[in-house]
């Protein structure tokens, strides 16, 4: 810490340890409804939604300071009116008309200036904890994507008529909605250093600059998007106690406007920088459900369909920015690294290295495009599900069902000026792929640069946008409701989980789908199918509500999960792809004869750490002689508790007051250590010590502590709502 604040400026205030993490969330919502006539019922709503979330997020880098930490802040409004007119005692109209507004901003920390500051990320700390040796990399400074901001408006049109005829009911209805969003990107706009060790971060002589830089005045993004549908549906009954719900949604969503056409990319790689999406979804649906002997209490059901999402405007965001004309990047190594000057940064953020590095000839101009791909669709996720339900009298419920959804069509970008085939391979690591020479490897710290594994020179990363993405889920619920004495009751649900996918990438900047896809080799092969980032095994939620007394009624929920997943990773840039985090580990059998003496040491260590998790011992064990598995450690079973109360007033007639109380996390309001279970995340159990240029292999320290029992969940949140009704 003193190198960090002498030599670049970093603050008095304490920058590791625990903090407290405010957030704060105010929602308002009015109601108002005028029954115009017999026919005619006039409906407004409006609900306010702002929220302050101080300390929201750290970086990729594996230990942030707290300065590096962003704040986050949000505003929503919806204003809605809706007409609802009984034409006849047959045929319903609703017509509502909706105004969207969001405000989104991303703030860099209060230490720093509002237009942030570079970063310093300084790798391959060295420190023994409890006789363990311990590497790892720190940052200072700024935040990869801040600062930055969104403003949205939506205005949606939606006219639904209702139809009851011959006990079937008809329902027919469209769907129009305008998207407009302004946006300044700010991801790696703030520029970055790369330290090798502390001797270098105390000397100030990084090894490697890199930055996305504007060579526009303007700095923001306007895209403009179209969502048009039109629907129909029917209820009816095929027999007595055999009812049938079926539909049909037919979808067209667009965006309005585009990139511009970059010549190199398409005639040097095939990839058009104007392509837009614009697609249509048919969407059927059913349900079927069975009361069995028309007694009310055994009720089946089966359904299915198809679903479209919504296309993900920050994705067009990145494409339309990053279309060659307004922003270019640096990755600059050796000694055209420009010496940093962060105490300079932090009284003036305009002093840091950026467009002024373009009048220097020997610096490359690394042009980034993103881009749609002419095949990109908008995600769709086809449905199946069947229940039971049982009521043993009008008290006790217990159910079980199963769902099976399998998602097509996911988003994730391919680096496309990536060589197709390796330079060279490790052959001690299952013949691993390098997508660079490994000439141009820095042997005394094993840094690789993807600049040199590109098809063409005249572009930099060149990320198309493809819908390869897929993902497919499975779920049984077993649940059940008691309701013992007036309206208290106490509910249990049990959720057993099997998710896969071969990527995990949601929508996001586009460096996202290659930073969190952790890989063997080749970050564009998505042949496999592994355990998704969000998947989990059991699921268990318990919650008791108390009868109310006075107005007044407690609750009380546990929230349980467990096989949540994690991989084995190495800390370094193994394949030469630009990402430093997104390589698998290879695990070296320490029982063979061909593991070097210091990996065999450094393995058995983790063996026979008490304070290492049995799960990840396993995971090791199980990956000995190969590529750990992507998402292949699974973590054991946790979980919190909630409480809410809630105390109504009855003031005069129809006119109510109601106040709610939450707590989140109650155990940890007591306690910080109450509140919290073992949960362990992404483990590098090797971080690159150094390339051996002959032999063609990377060095390694190991990380001893892998696996090292840490504690995980949210803090505790508290919520008080007010509603007043009349």
């Amino acid at each position: 810490m003193s190198i960090a604040r002498e030599k670049y400026g970093v603050s008095n205030n304490p920058q590791f340890g625990s903090f407290n993490k405010n957030k704060d969330t105010n929602a308002a919502f009015l109601r108002l409804d005028w029954q115009i006539n017999a026919r005619n019922l006039l409906t407004l709503r409006n609900n306010f939604v702002h929220e302050k979330d101080l300390l929201s997020e750290g970086d990729n880098t594996t230990i942030n300071m707290y300065e590096s930490y962003i704040d986050r802040k949000k505003t929503d409004n919806s204003l809605m009116l809706s007409l609802r007119t009984d034409i006849n005692d047959d045929i319903t109209n609703e017509l509502k008309v909706q105004y969207f507004l969001e405000n989104q901003s991303v703030l860099a920390s209060k230490e720093l200036p509002t237009a942030s500051i570079p970063r310093a990320i300084v790798e391959g700390i060295s420190s023994t904890i409890n006789g363990k040796n311990q590497f790892t990399n720190i940052q200072l400074g700024g935040q990869r994507f801040s600062p930055e901001w969104f403003k949205g408006d939506v205005v949606q049109l939606v006219n639904n008529i209702y139809i009851n005829r011959n006990n079937i009911k008809y329902t027919f209805g469209g769907d129009f909605s305008y998207y407009r969003m302004v946006n300044v990107y700010g991801s790696e706009m703030n520029g970055r250093f790369y330290f090798t060790g502390m001797d270098n971060f105390k000397n100030m002589t990084p090894y490697r600059y890199a930055r996305e830089i504007r060579l526009t005045d303007d700095p923001s993004t306007v895209i403009n998007q179209l969502s048009s549908a039109v629907y129909g549906q029917m209820e009816t009954e095929l027999s007595p106690g055999l009812d049938l719900m079926a539909g049909l949604r037919v979808e067209n969503m667009q965006y309005l406007n585009g990139a511009n056409y970059n010549e190199i990319a398409d005639k040097q790689l095939g990839v058009r920088t104007d392509n837009k999406i614009n697609t249509w979804q048919i969407q059927p649906r059913f349900q079927l459900t069975w009361d069995i002997n028309q007694n009310r209490k055994d009720f089946v059901k089966f359904g299915g369909g198809i679903f479209g999402s919504s296309l993900n405007p920050y994705s067009m965001i990145n494409n339309m920015l990053f279309d060659g004309t307004k922003v270019a990047a640096v990755d600059i190594e050796g000694a055209l690294v420009p010496t940093p000057d962060f105490i300079g940064y932090r009284q003036n953020p305009d002093t840091a290295p950026g467009k002024d590095l373009f009048n220097n000839p020997n610096i490359e101009k690394l042009i980034t495009i993103n881009a749609n791909s002419k095949d990109a669709k908008v995600p769709t996720v086809y449905k199946l599900n069947a229940s039971y339900n049982h009521f043993f009298s009008d008290r006790l419920r217990v159910g079980i069902s199963a769902y099976a959804n399998w998602a097509r069509n996911n988003y994730m970008y391919v680096d496309r000026n990536m060589v197709d085939e390796p330079f060279f391979r490790i052959a001690e690591e299952a013949n691993r792929g390098v997508y660079v020479p490994a000439s141009t490897i820095n042997p005394t710290n094993g840094a690789a640069n993807w600049v040199n594994g590109r098809k063409t020179k005249d572009l930099g990363r060149v990320l198309e946008l493809i819908s390869d993405g897929k993902k497919d889920q499975y779920a049984f619920v077993l649940d059940g409701t008691y309701r013992y004495f007036k309206d208290g009751q106490i509910s249990v649900s049990y959720t057993w989980n099997d998710s896969k996918d071969n990527t995990s990438y949601n929508g996001n900047v586009a460096n996202t789908a290659t930073l969190s896809l952790m890989v063997a080799e080749d970050p564009r092969n998505l042949s496999k199918m592994n355990y998704s980032d969000t998947h989990f095994r059991h699921k268990l939620v318990v919650y008791g509500q108390s009868p109310t007394f006075w107005g007044m009624t407690a609750g009380i929920r546990f929230s349980g999960i467990g096989g949540t997943r994690y991989s084995l990773a190495v800390n370094g840039n193994m394949n030469g792809d630009f990402v430093n985090s997104n390589d698998l580990a290879y695990i070296y059998d320490p029982n063979s004869a061909s593991t070097p003496d210091y990996l065999k040491k450094g393995i058995q260590a983790i063996l026979d750490n008490p304070e290492v998790e049995k799960h990840t011992k396993d995971y090791i064990r199980k990956s000995f002689g190969k590529i750990a598995e992507r998402n292949g450690g699974i973590n054991g079973f946790a979980g919190t508790f909630d409480l809410r109360l809630t105390k109504k007033f009855n003031i005069v007639e129809k006119h109510k007051f109601e106040v709610g109380f939450d707590i989140f996390n109650v155990a940890n309001l007591l306690s910080k250590d109450w509140g919290v279970g073992p949960r362990i995340g992404k483990q590098n159990i090797y971080s690159i010590k150094s390339f051996d240029a002959t032999e063609k292999h990377f060095v390694y320290n190991v990380n001893t502590n892998t696996g090292k029992t840490s504690y995980a969940f949210s803090p505790y949140q508290i919520q008080i709502g007010f509603r007043y009704s009349f």
